[in-house]
């Protein structure tokens, strides 16, 4: 029996986690009014995606020669012999040396990531589950992708693309470097990313020595800024999604490392619309730091309007209800895996934990595993003479959360467990 549906009444993260919980094997299918893409799943885990609308952009060749990781010509050759043999794309590329097996990776990696991300935007369609026993891809080379990790950053995606969009417009947008006293270098570990910092921060920034540290993604996309090539371009020759190259750019603006350039219109013999590149002089130092300062005045007044009593043309200061929905989504499946590593730690110690924190000792869970997406530890209850215990998350408000609620009890050495659900969300099998 298939799962199927419309995401009004299923939405999608609640059919990806339905479909991890259950670590089911198959092909998840959802039709947009413009796009149709195809998921495959491994066990509960995503191994593939293919979008039909962008069938050639997200091929996995034309993906390494965007990414400067293969050449067309390359490409051309490996496609003749793929005709000829039939053998996987990826398998010809490492055999006859046209990308070596790290690039092949970060291919197949972006291949699956930009259409999974692409979907999370997505407000209408129909989906269907057709479960299977066996899925086809590459195993060497895919490193399949943990649902959770899917969901976590598909709400921070929802969350952060509305702030994002009003400053990186379009992707027919071109930017170009600020000169700035400083070099500007990737950061080895993501502890060691400088804080975008206010106006006042910037200033000190540059009255001290030592390099300007940016997120990898940040770096992808400030070694291709040049003043001439757009977004989408700049985008489309990392491994990063559009979400993903998006963010990059406001950050690297955040930052005052890049700003907008201004295009002439004029068109050169290359196709490609020129752009007025302005030369920055001393005399317009001040002017610059004074625009900084007021877009960031005008982007804390964005963000702090709702708490002013006096506007009338206030956005509400609240979370779409798409993120919360994600976000009882990773907490829902959280729950369950601190449920099962209960359950573990009760059958080799005899005993239920005295709490969660036992459980990371254990090594059972990691320490963030047993926190809620908003880092607040769920409550458990554990009444040892009735051998039951219960778990409980939390929502936005910090309330309990009746679609948040499981018992479980030991029966006869094993453990038997029940799942409440006050509202409409409940754990459907799939048979």
């Amino acid at each position: 029996m298939a799962l199927e549906g419309t995401l009004h009444d299923f939405a999608l993260a609640d059919i990806l986690q339905l479909i991890a919980l259950q670590k089911k094997t198959g092909l998840l299918t959802l039709r947009g009014p413009a796009d149709t893409v195809i998921l495959g799943f491994d066990g509960g885990l995503l191994v593939s995606a293919e979008s039909q609308a962008r069938r050639i952009d997200t091929r996995l060749g034309t993906l390494l020669v965007k990414t400067r990781s293969l050449s067309p010509e390359s490409l051309a050759r490996a496609l003749e012999i793929q005709g000829q043999t039939l053998q996987r794309l990826g398998f010809i590329l490492l055999r006859n040396g046209f990308c070596d097996a790290d690039q092949l990776r970060a291919g197949l990696d972006a291949q699956v990531r930009k259409i999974a991300y692409g979907l999370f935007r997505w407000t209408d369609g129909d989906y269907v589950f057709d479960p299977q026993e066996k899925i086809d891809y590459d195993r060497e080379y895919v490193h399949p992708i943990q649902v959770e990790s899917l969901l976590m950053e598909g709400a921070r995606m929802i969350d952060e693309w509305p702030i994002i969009q009003k400053v990186v417009r379009s992707p027919e947008l071109v930017f170009q470097r600020v000169p700035v006293g400083q070099r500007v270098e990737p950061a080895e570990e993501l502890d060691d990313v400088e804080e975008i910092a206010e106006p006042a921060g910037s200033r000190a920034r540059e009255r001290r020595d030592g390099p300007i540290r940016v997120s990898r993604p940040e770096w992808a996309v400030y070694e291709l800024v040049d003043g001439r090539r757009s977004v989408g371009d700049i985008v489309d020759r990392t491994f990063l999604s559009e979400f993903e190259g998006s963010k990059a750019f406001f950050d690297l603006l955040s930052r005052g490392l890049v700003e907008e350039a201004r295009r002439t219109g004029v068109v050169d013999e290359t196709g490609v619309s020129s752009v007025e590149v302005p030369v920055v002089r001393p005399s317009r130092l001040v002017p610059s730091a004074l625009g900084i300062i007021l877009a960031t005045l005008l982007g804390a007044a964005f963000l702090l309007q709702h708490r002013n009593a006096l506007n009338a043309f206030t956005v509400p200061g609240r979370r779409v209800a798409a993120v919360a929905g994600f976000q009882k989504a990773i907490s829902l499946s959280r729950l369950r895996k601190l449920s099962e590593a209960i359950d573990a730690y009760y059958l080799t110690q005899g005993r239920f934990p005295d709490s969660p924190e036992a459980i990371v000792q254990a090594g059972l869970l990691g320490p963030e595993e047993i926190l809620d997406p908003r880092g607040r530890a769920y409550r458990y209850i554990l009444q040892g003479e009735t051998g039951k215990y219960y778990l409980a998350g939390f929502g936005a408000e910090g309330k309990t959360d009746t679609d948040l609620f499981f018992a479980h009890a030991a029966v006869g050495g094993m453990t038997g467990s029940e799942s409440y659900s006050g509202g409409k969300k409940e754990i459907i099998l799939i048979q």
